[in-house]
């Protein structure tokens, strides 16, 4: 029993290395899960990552309870890769993602990774010497060159991303009629736009993939132990206690509330940039992460393209329309300037 419950905290580990490293390469091109559709611009990448960092990962740690002779824990440590997948799959279809999940795809990390991290076991972790390759061995570094440049190749290919985004846009369709049945009465009553009313489903939305309802149960106990802050769907600052719906409702009025104070912030800019400026700086004083700005006005447009088509606006028009105006005021302060200089200078 005490074996399984170390390979189990061993799964659970790697889940959250794996989720941790690859947070940290969107540079390389790594493609974390998102409501939002995003081509996959490394696919060779993205595939051998969650692939083989399981079987990897599993090799080093036998080699660490070698070392400190805890040898006991290595016995069928390739479980700890089918206990990963198992802990991955659960944790997505409680959270509520199971409808952005590729299953093609998952299916293929499961039948490439388990069977590679049982013939890695059985073939050099069960033995101590895998960690000295001996000469023999080492001529292999010939077919991992090969390897390398088969990555590299593949890795340039760039993959048709019709199936992301169709999948992505089913999940979009069926929360925002889910928070339009459950939430839409609160929202309408407090949007004062078709737009503010569709950046603050963008939110919701966003806010609710990333503190599924999952996490808000157990943020609804810590709260109680002053160990959160942020309470609701929304995930909207509080002192006391709220519900889903007193979050939306809170949340709601932030949004539009923060509207005049993002056109005075724009407004004070030399080039404002119209309501597309306005939309993003209401969204930063809602969370300032950049990933989160984008994805929120990103997550805004399509939902203007699928719910509110009247409220679409020509984005360049706007912006050229907002700098046309910002350098006739200009102009116009200019010549009451030397309007005013020459009628000094008259006197």
């Amino acid at each position: 029993m005490s074996l399984v419950l170390i390979h189990l905290a061993l799964a659970i580990a790697l889940f959250l290395i794996v989720n941790w490293i690859g947070s940290h390469s969107a540079h390389a091109g790594y493609v974390r899960m998102s409501v939002l559709a995003k081509a996959d611009e490394a696919p060779a990448f993205n595939f051998l990552y969650r692939s083989f960092s399981p079987v990897a990962y599993i090799t080093v740690v036998s080699a660490v309870f070698y070392k400190i002779e805890q040898d006991w824990i290595v016995q069928d440590i390739y479980l700890v890769v089918i206990y990963y997948f198992v802990f991955r799959l659960l944790f997505n279809l409680l959270t509520g993602r199971g409808m952005l999940l590729n299953w093609v795809t998952q299916c293929a990390y499961v039948l490439i990774s388990v069977p590679m991290s049982y013939y890695v076991y059985d073939v050099l972790i069960i033995h101590k010497d895998f960690l000295f390759p001996t000469a023999k061995e080492l001529g292999s570094a010939v077919w991992l060159a090969i390897v390398a440049y088969a990555y590299h190749t593949f890795n340039s290919v760039k993959l048709s991303d019709g199936r992301t985004k169709a999948r992505k846009m089913n999940y979009l369709q069926k929360r925002y009629k889910i928070y339009r049945r459950t939430y839409g009465e609160i929202i309408e009553e407090i949007a004062e736009t078709k737009r503010q009313e569709a950046l603050i489903y963008a939110i919701l939305i966003v806010e609710a993939f990333n503190r599924p309802k999952l996490y808000r149960l157990v943020e609804n106990i810590l709260f109680y132990f002053g160990l959160a802050k942020t309470l609701g769907v929304m995930q909207v600052t509080t002192e006391k206690f709220i519900t889903d719906y007193e979050s939306v409702r809170l949340g709601a009025q932030k949004i539009v509330g923060d509207h005049l104070k993002a056109k005075l912030i724009v407004d004070g800019r030399r080039y404002p940039g119209g309501q597309w400026a306005v939309r993003r700086e209401v969204i930063e004083l809602y969370n300032p992460d950049s990933d989160y700005i984008s994805e929120v006005d990103g997550l805004y447009e399509e939902i203007l393209d699928q719910f509110y088509p009247e409220e679409k606006t020509d984005w360049y028009a706007e912006m050229e329309a907002a700098h046309i105006s910002d350098h006739t005021e200009h102009d116009a302060s200019a010549s009451r300037q030397r309007g005013a200089s020459e009628t000094v200078t008259s006197i």
